[in-house]
């Protein structure tokens, strides 16, 4: 089916068009009735936003923070078609950074970066701030129909960013290596392992897993691995941070350090978060308990 595609087709033409102010309203609007008109989905991105926050917050809390997050997700979606529209410098002029000097010096240093990152705030205007520093590309599964895939592909150009089609085949993992010795910036997205088979940790108080690709890729390619946020500002711009680089030792225990590894990932992305949970995409069932 190619609902999808004629989605993204009239979403792009309507951003092209319509002003961007009206364009968040109507997208923010909808919002609302994404959030009230489906319980089981509000009820579970109300869990996520208590993990959070914590069990402090109050429910008062929970609620205006899980409203909030459909609002910041519904901008997350107008920036995907709008920020193309924009020039590198206006993005680059808006854009704040935090705990960016160890990131340019990995960058700068020419063996390469794996940027691991949430679904939280406007990952495409960090997109275009990483692109300037070198090479940059993002693993995405590849879409269906074709047309979808080639329109993503078009719509994340636009923004700085190569592709890598993940398709789970050994050779793919192995171009990603070779690319990252060559001194490629990679972005890996990696909060949730939906299918429950990636790696064991804690990650806000509870267990669950998280994909390996990170650590794994980190070890073979001798790359550090640097957590990362991109957070909307309330004055339409956005601030980076970057916490500071892990570098992943070879070792005879390769399971042993994959698991340590991406314990602290979890650990580093734990704080990122918790700057502003509202603007954490997190509207899966990310942790066993949420998937009885």
């Amino acid at each position: 089916m190619k609902i999808g595609y004629y989605l993204f087709v009239l979403a792009d033409k309507v951003v092209s068009k319509v002003p961007i102010r009206i364009t968040r309203a109507l997208a923010h609007a909808g919002a609302l009735v994404y959030y009230y008109a489906l319980p089981k989905k509000r009820r579970l991105i109300q869990r996520n936003m208590r993990r959070a926050l914590g069990a402090e917050a109050s429910e008062a809390e929970v609620r205006r923070t899980a409203r909030r997050a459909c609002r910041y997700y519904a901008d997350y979606w107008v920036d995907i078609f709008w920020l193309p529209t924009m020039t590198r410098e206006y993005v680059l002029e808006r854009f704040a950074k935090n705990g960016a000097s160890p990131l340019e010096a990995a960058a700068a240093a020419g063996k390469g970066v794996i940027i691991v990152l949430p679904h939280y705030g406007s990952w495409e205007a960090g997109a275009v701030y990483l692109s300037s520093l070198g090479p940059f590309a993002a693993v995405a599964e590849v879409l269906k129909p074709p047309e979808l895939f080639d329109m993503f592909c078009r719509l994340r150009a636009g923004v700085g960013i190569d592709i890598f089609p993940y398709n789970h085949k050994p050779e793919t993992r192995d171009k990603m290596v070779e690319s990252l010795k060559g001194g490629i910036i990679l972005a890996l997205l990696c909060d949730r392992d939906l299918k429950g088979t990636g790696v064991p940790v804690e990650f806000f108080g509870e267990p669950t897993t998280l994909p390996p690709g990170p650590a794994a890729l980190a070890m073979r390619s001798g790359s550090p691995i640097i957590c990362v946020t991109v957070r909307n500002l309330d004055d339409g711009g956005w601030m980076g941070h970057a916490f500071e680089p892990i570098y992943v030792p070879d070792s005879e225990d390769k399971e042993a350090v994959v698991q340590e590894t991406m314990q602290q990932v979890a650990r580093n992305l734990e704080v990122l978060i918790r700057e502003d949970p509202s603007q954490w995409h997190m509207f899966m069932p990310a942790w066993p308990s949420d998937r009885h």
